[in-house]
């Protein structure tokens, strides 16, 4: 499928920014379109050159059966001019001229021709896009009709008209089968990308693109699901745009908005399928560290007298509150609570709990486009608050409890979150799209993805 199929990817892969979902927003520029229609030429040069033409064969002509031409075969195509035009509010309008090169049995033909193609891109019920052709028209010059290298342009005009008739109604319908096919493949751009074993992510359209002089936006829904559930919000997402381009100074091909809900929804996503719950210490947590009674003395006065023998301690960290994502200018942060849970390893499968701390996690974003997803990444920013929420044990010094317990959170709990977050999020994109040299901008409510297309075979 020529590369057309990329403008049939970029046509579906934005829309107007007035969703209430989830906000995603991508922005194909005039520079895009005309990127995938010259990638395109090859593919239509194909579709063109297999144009079949029946014979010629007259009636009632004086030179009779002389004039039999069998075995028409188009020998070349050229395409000198393809273009696209965006109709604002319509669609978008694809032109090019092309030139035959014919050879009969007995005769040669050479012809120029010219297409105009309206595109228009729909929703479907389920939110898959679709395209349609709104209008097609191909005009043709005059044929030349060679025989022995001589021009013979005005004679045996009846073959002229034959070749004529056979091109116009074949062109369109050619290069229209093209592009409608491309709605089989646009499926790829909407489909469900996985978080993680619990967790997806399905991109849809909300409603028709909107269509400038300039740009095409596509609004997505971003839905996230949690064992083939919808992750619901009793207060509705606010609506999320692109501001207009004349305020966007960079000149990539695509501008991608990513909302800050939508980031919320993607920890929340996490959050919720357990991905950052973590076990830390003992004889059965993750990682390195190896607590015990004696390393919380200072905290917990009273845990001398009660374990005089240094006995293995465990730190259970699960996050049960919903994430805070907040994107500011040239920034953005992530706030996690967790609670932590401080338990004396047993060698029963039981535990005993001796605290339950409560922390708040200020983590910087960090953010990287990979050639289809974003790439996510955490670092602690500023310091970790933490309080009690429970004792069995008594009076426990916080500020001695803080200096050990920033110590396992830096070291192995934020090892965990990173690790869950190395899947990334899925950029909406069809297959053989790719996003190269890319710049990313974090600005008020939404961070922005800048980036060019490339299209591989």
């Amino acid at each position: 499928m020529f590369k057309l199929c990329t403008l049939g990817i970029v046509l579906c892969l934005l829309a107007p920014s007035h969703g209430t979902a989830p906000g995603t927003v991508v922005r194909v520029n005039q520079e895009a379109l005309e990127y995938v229609c010259q990638e395109g030429r090859p593919f239509l040069l194909k579709g063109l050159l297999a144009l079949q033409i029946p014979a010629f064969k007259p009636r009632g002509q004086l030179l009779g059966a002389l004039l039999n031409i069998v075995g028409i075969k188009i020998l070349d195509v050229q395409l000198p001019h393809l273009s696209v035009k965006l109709m604002p509010r319509t669609g978008v309008q694809v032109s090019l001229s092309s030139r035959f090169h014919i050879r009969g049995n007995i005769m040669e033909f050479k012809v120029g021709s010219s297409i105009l193609l309206d595109v228009r891109v729909m929703r479907s019920p389920h939110g898959f896009p679709i395209l349609s052709i709104t209008a097609c028209k191909s005009m043709l010059g005059d044929v030349q009709i060679l025989i022995g290298g001589n021009n013979l342009l005005g004679f045996l005009r009846p073959i002229q008209n034959h070749i004529r008739a056979v091109l116009v109604d074949k062109m369109c319908l050619s290069v229209s089968n093209v592009v409608l096919g491309l709605n089989a493949k646009l499926g790829t751009m909407v489909g469900v990308n996985t978080i993680n074993p619990m967790s997806h992510l399905q991109y849809s359209m909300l409603e028709e693109p909107e269509i400038t002089s300039d740009y095409i936006d596509l609004d997505l829904n971003a839905a996230f699901e949690l064992m083939g559930k919808p992750i619901e919000e009793s207060i509705p997402a606010p609506s999320f745009s692109l501001p207009p381009q004349e305020t966007v100074s960079d000149d990539s091909m695509v501008n991608m908005g990513l909302s800050n809900d939508m980031f919320e929804h993607f920890f929340l996503a996490l959050e919720k399928s357990g991905a950052f719950n973590l076990d830390i210490g003992g004889r059965s947590g993750s990682g390195d560290v190896h607590l015990s009674t004696s390393m919380l003395q200072s905290a917990i006065p009273s845990l001398t007298q009660q374990y005089p023998n240094d006995v293995a301690v465990i730190l259970s960290v699960v996050l049960a509150e919903r994430p805070v994502v907040t994107f500011k200018e040239g920034g953005a942060t992530l706030t996690i609570s967790p609670a932590i849970q401080v338990a004396v390893a047993s060698s029963s499968s039981s535990s005993q709990n001796l605290c339950t701390l409560g922390a708040e996690l200020s983590l910087s974003l960090k953010l990287a486009v990979t050639l289809t997803s974003l790439e996510v990444s955490v670092a602690l920013h500023g310091e970790v608050g933490l309080e009690v929420i429970s004792s069995s044990v008594g009076e426990i010094q916080v500020s001695q409890m803080r200096t050990i317990i920033v110590s396992v959170l830096e070291k192995d709990f934020l090892a965990k979150v990173n690790g869950a977050l190395s899947v990334g999020i899925s950029l909406p994109k069809m297959a053989n799209l790719q996003y190269v040299e890319p710049e990313i901008e974090m600005h008020e409510g939404y961070a922005q993805v800048n980036c060019d297309l490339d299209y591989v075979h």
